[in-house]
């Protein structure tokens, strides 16, 4: 997959130039292999596993005090945790190590982990978070690899291990997973992502309510209906934040019209600053819908739509400045770099609005469902008691909540971890955020 060697590449400190290990049938067409090669790509043998000529390049690469980055796990995917780390990157360390302490000459290659964490992998315009440990020295494992190479690999895969798990978000099983995203929505209301701390409140909720969940029944029984409430809105197609709106008001087919009517207003204003781009990258939009529709890995979701969207962005863009040139500047001389920084500017523009347009549009989108839902009574499998339903579910989830946070903020050290934050973000509301009232209101029941 491309997604997690781009984000690494453009993440490494310092800029400095990434080699890759990629598995051997990457290499089979000539031309691809030409360019796999261009780009530093060292080739693994997955089948005999000779890995003579693989460690042969990647010793040459660090002899050259380049990097080298590997994925321990083999592959990416979408699990709740990490996978089985394999051994390939400890013998090569430790084995560059033995040469270079046989040779006298140069230095050991540390072993830096990266976490590499995706809210929502797939989604258009989503969120990664890229978190670098501390290096890891292989010096301390390299007497043991002397004597026995297999035990010192072993050891020091289960560093490498221990370091990455410490900066990503892991949980036993996906409803556990679940519970704990759902949690974070309801006591951060829409951060996600966002957020400067997403890993550590993450796995705080995942820890916390886990341990917690084995002693007190009425947190067993919240991670259930935070499950429930999860499934409930994917099922309906709606976020949290839509049925957050309603939290001090009825779900009536008056209050849904009149936000309905509200949020369509505010973007039939804000249309003509828009359409221009919207209508110039409707084919983007389009392509990308589809691509995440074909597959059923988000790995290859994500991956799809970065390749179908790098390729139509050039032809978008060639097309719209070769139009702009012409059309609007008569093809002169002056009037190409006119063009040229006519377009800068509408990509520019396009750039910087597209995150709150996108919201908006999703805000709308989910007003209309439940408008459709409670006003018109559209649809199968009775939307508007579900809605009706889930408003009362996600009530009782907030209210069980914010109650298991105040119980044991001070006798659980993931839930305490939680609560720091809690405490900070309603500070930081208080010194920065303009709308403090409406803001603060959400932080009231932490006094």
């Amino acid at each position: 997959m491309i997604v997690d060697p781009a984000v690494l590449s453009v993440s490494f400190p310092k800029q400095r130039r990434l080699h890759y290990w990629a598995k051997d049938s990457m290499f089979k067409l000539p031309y691809v292999a030409a360019f796999l090669h261009d780009c530093g790509v060292v080739p693994v043998d997955r089948k005999t596993k000779n890995n003579a000529q693989l460690y042969a390049a990647t010793f040459e690469v660090l002899k050259l005090d380049e990097a080298v980055a590997v994925f321990p796990e083999g592959t990416s995917h979408t699990l709740p945790r990490l996978g089985a780390f394999k051994d390939g990157t400890s013998f090569a360390a430790l084995e560059y190590a033995k040469i270079v302490e046989q040779e006298k000459q140069g230095q050991f290659a540390p072993v830096l982990p990266v976490g590499i964490v995706y809210p929502e992998k797939s989604k258009y315009r989503s969120t990664v978070i890229v978190k670098y440990g501390k290096p890891i020295s292989v010096e301390p494992y390299l007497p043991l690899y002397l004597e026995d190479p297999k035990k010192a690999a072993k050891q020091l895969t289960k560093a490498i291990e221990n370091a990455i798990e410490r900066i990503t978000v892991n949980a036993p099983d996906w409803n556990s997973k679940y519970a704990a995203d759902m949690a974070r929505w309801l006591l951060f209301p829409g951060e996600d992502g966002l957020m400067k701390d997403y890993i550590l409140i993450t796995q705080s909720l995942i820890n916390g309510m886990n341990a917690l969940a084995i002693e007190d029944v009425e947190v067993a029984k919240l991670q259930k209906s935070l499950v429930v409430y999860k499934l409930e809105l994917e099922s309906l197609l709606l976020k949290d934040n839509h049925i957050a709106k309603y939290n001090e008001k009825e779900i009536t087919p008056i209050s849904t019209t009149i936000e309905l009517l509200h949020r369509a207003a505010a973007c039939l204003i804000d249309l003509p600053l828009f359409f221009p781009g919207l209508v110039v990258h409707l084919p983007l939009y389009v392509a990308g819908y589809y691509a995440g529709q074909c597959e059923i890995y988000e790995e290859v979701r994500a991956q799809n739509k970065i390749l179908y969207g790098m390729i139509l962005i050039s032809m978008i863009y060639l097309s719209a400045f070769i139009w702009g040139w012409f059309s609007l500047f008569s093809g002169t001389f002056f009037g190409f770099f006119c063009a040229l920084a006519t377009l800068g500017i509408f990509m520019w523009y396009h750039i910087v609005s597209i995150d709150e347009r996108y919201e908006d549009f999703k805000d709308l989108q989910g007003r209309w469902r439940l408008f459709d839902a409670v006003v018109l009574g559209r649809g199968m499998w009775r939307r508007k008691e579900r809605i009706l339903n889930l408003k009362r579910l996600r009530t009782e989830c907030l209210a069980e909540v914010r109650k298991m946070i105040m119980t044991y903020k001070s006798k659980n050290e993931n839930i305490h971890n939680i609560w720091l934050s809690i405490c900070q973000k309603r500070s930081d509301i208080f010194k920065h955020q303009t709308k403090k009232k409406e803001l603060l209101k959400q932080y009231e029941w932490t006094k």
